[in-house]
């Protein structure tokens, strides 16, 4: 058997892609099954780092295919400036490069709409208990980036938003296929290939910012999330998946108001 040093003195001499195949001709059977663990286990290893991240999300992006193809629904006002956003962003996304956030000095935040998808009706009554939760949230958020008016004008964003489709969990089954190990893991695996869970709720929407004088269109979005694995949807309800989409949209739109208001590029 050659020593070390001569085989490291023949490793430099071959080409790279065939080192891992010629090495082993120098190793015993114990070393190349050793090999070929190693090489199984980083394979693995990226898909179950993979799982483990989409396991803690309490909700999960819809493929951007999904997000396209949806009808334009007619409410934002230029559909054509929309381009597919970056990871975190929305999945359709524009933002005014010349928009002057740091001019503004309040928010006027117009009822939130609900836009019924004629394959997937809602009732009224479940319409109105959606939109008002998500006005609610917007509210909240958006108020800790500026005040809340009751006018539009000068010096006011104008924050419109719509539900253009909403889908419910499934109580009950949702929550056996958070907690239950077994249940959890062949929901993980299936959704690698449908890019969905079972009995888990979602949500589309649409909005945009405009000026309260101008109508100048500041930045537009779309955007699709369905609920996740995380253990805070084990107890989620009817609405509770489609609910947690409307925290996140919430959260993420103060945050980018603040953003561009802190001098950060609008791109």
């Amino acid at each position: 058997m050659i020593d070390v040093s001569e085989r490291e003195r023949w490793a430099q001499s071959v080409s790279l892609p065939l080192l891992p195949r010629l090495a082993n001709r120098y190793m015993s059977p114990a070393q190349a099954g050793a090999t070929e663990g190693e090489t199984m286990l980083k394979n693995i290893c990226p898909l179950l780092a993979t799982m483990a991240l989409v396991a803690c999300a309490v909700t999960n992006e819809q493929p951007l295919s999904d997000v396209e193809k949806a009808s334009k629904t007619g409410f934002l006002t230029n559909y054509s400036l929309l381009h597919p956003g970056k990871e975190g962003e929305a999945r359709l996304r524009y933002i005014n490069p010349n928009a002057k956030w740091s001019s503004y000095t309040g928010i006027f935040l117009e009822p939130v709409v609900f836009i019924n998808d004629a394959n997937k009706p809602i009732d009224a009554r479940e319409q109105q208990i959606l939109t008002s939760y998500f006005y609610t949230k917007l509210k909240t958020s958006l108020s800790r980036v500026l005040p809340i008016v009751e006018l539009q004008g000068k010096h006011v964003i104008v924050i419109r938003v719509a539900l253009t489709n909403v889908t419910s969990g499934t109580p009950g089954l949702r929550t056996i296929s958070v907690i239950i190990p077994q249940a959890r893991l062949l929901d993980m695996v299936q959704s690698l290939g449908t890019d969905t869970y079972a009995f888990a709720g979602s949500a589309q929407g649409e909005g945009e910012a405009t000026d309260g004088e101008t109508g100048q269109v500041l930045g537009e979005a779309v955007d699709g999330r369905a609920g996740g694995m995380s253990i805070e949807n084990a107890g989620a309800g009817k609405w509770g998946d489609a609910e947690h989409v409307m925290d996140y949209w919430a959260d993420l739109t103060a945050k980018r108001i603040t953003q561009f208001r802190s001098g950060a590029p609008a791109q």
